[in-house]
């Protein structure tokens, strides 16, 4: 009779495996303090781009296109957390800052927007960054100047050369109701500005009506502007509101071709690769051509001409006007300027010249 290999009974293949397995829990909980802290970090380190796009020089339809693509690139790269608009300029064509400002709207309104005024950011140009989150200021930096100029309409009559199917054909229309239209843009951006700087505004409508410039420190009391520094500042404000931890900064600076500047100091403060220094004719032209629609400082343009007007010095009072608030100061039509207590007395040439007090696009 051949004996039974003695080997190990069941229950203490039992206890071995409940020992071994208290083993591995214990090293399990050992080896997890020591890697959780490595694996938490790199679960919350975050990193990340903010695009710096400079706006420099004369804003006019060329230099608008190329901004307002490295604007679409900005927002529509999801490389990109957050962006920096540097300003250097006194403005431009009213058209072409208009689509700056719709163009820095939308892209607010899909990330953390930040601007920084370098030189300066006077008319078209601060109109291009009143929609930021925030607006950073030098003390020696020049902002505002809220207000439109225009040359105004040349008087033309229909002669033995040329012929005319209306009485306004040939000017667009007499000089009362060009200054409609001139105030209506007016009305357009100074409600953009109370729209988008809220409750940071230390002014009045009035006050900002008057189309004053302001250094970076009295611009930060007055509320168009909100923390004293430089870009640096700028950025890292830009990277906090989009929570990241570490970036890395992209200028997108548009290629297409030499920034052009009306203003000598403009020209001086810029960095731009390629630049050139233009006569204020360049914008304001010579006095022939038709109407120009500025968003400008004149005292970066040198504008003298007397065919300049500035729309907050446009008297659009009738002759018999009476009552309600000044005509010269609230043309019909306007939310911004009229409650129920006040009625037009005079309808305008058409209401909807004067009916826009913030330019609005919904296309995102």
């Amino acid at each position: 009779m051949v004996d039974p290999v003695v080997g190990p009974t069941r229950s203490g293949i039992l206890r071995r495996l409940r020992s071994s397995y208290v083993v591995f829990v214990a090293l399990g909980v050992v080896l997890g303090a020591l890697v959780a802290p490595f694996a938490y970090d790199a679960a919350t380190a975050t990193g990340g781009t903010v695009a710096v796009v400079p706006v420099e020089g004369a804003i006019d339809g060329e230099s608008a296109a190329g901004v307002a693509a490295m604007l679409r690139e900005a927002r529509q790269n999801p490389s990109v957390d957050a962006v920096v608009i540097v300003t250097n300029s006194g403005g431009g064509g009213a058209a072409a800052s208009e689509e700056l400002y719709l163009q820095a709207k939308r892209t607010a309104a899909a990330k953390p927007l930040v601007a920084s005024v370098d030189s300066t950011a006077a008319s078209g140009a601060y109109y291009t960054i009143a929609p930021a989150d925030a607006i950073y200021v030098k003390p020696a930096s020049v902002v505002g100047s809220v207000g439109v100029v225009a040359t105004l309409p040349q008087d033309l009559e229909p002669n033995d050369v040329v012929g005319t199917t209306g009485p306004n054909k040939l000017s667009g229309a007499d000089q009362r109701e060009f200054l409609y239209v001139l105030e209506s843009l007016h009305r357009a951006f100074v409600g953009a500005v109370i729209a988008q700087r809220g409750d940071a505004l230390q002014i009045s409508r009035a006050e900002l009506e008057q189309a004053r410039v302001y250094s970076g420190g009295q611009a930060v009391a007055v509320g168009l502007a909100d923390e004293i520094g430089g870009r640096e500042a700028a950025i890292r404000d830009a990277a906090n509101r989009a929570g990241l931890d570490s970036y890395n900064v992209r200028v997108l600076r548009p290629d297409n071709g030499t920034v052009r500047f009306v203003s000598r100091a403009n020209y001086v403060a810029s960095d731009a690769p390629n630049r050139a220094l233009l006569p204020p004719s360049y914008l304001l032209g010579d006095g022939t051509g038709g109407p120009v629609f500025l968003m400008l400082a004149p005292m970066y343009a040198g504008a003298g001409e007397p065919a300049a007007v500035e729309a907050r010095e446009v008297d659009l009072a009738p002759s018999n006007a009476t009552g309600g608030d000044s005509p010269a100061n609230a043309p019909p039509g306007d939310p911004e300027t009229t409650n129920g207590s006040e009625t037009a007395t005079d309808p305008g040439p058409s209401d909807d010249l004067a009916a826009a007090t913030e330019v609005t696009d919904g296309a995102r």
